[in-house]
């Protein structure tokens, strides 16, 4: 059951925007926030779906209000 507080397609959030150094890691401290609109809902992954760890699937795509198009998991948005 949906509620208010679950993002869906249409409605503005704020993306998290993770910054990492050349390694793979997150650099601490350094991440952004935009807003922007969701545009599409990809659906949850399962994580065994493929057996490669880099370039794994996002649940939503983000049209930022900078013109960029980002893909975001659930943990990265909080609802504007």
């Amino acid at each position: 059951m949906e509620t208010d507080n679950e993002p869906t397609v249409g409605a503005r959030v704020k993306v998290r925007i993770r910054n990492e150094d050349s390694s793979g890691s997150d650099s601490s401290g350094s991440d952004a926030y935009e807003t922007g609109a969701i545009v599409d809902d990809f659906g949850v992954q399962p994580t065994d779906s493929t057996s490669r760890d880099w370039a794994v699937a996002k649940r939503w795509a983000v049209a930022l209000d900078s013109g960029r198009l980002v893909f975001v998991d659930t943990d990265d948005l909080t609802l504007a």
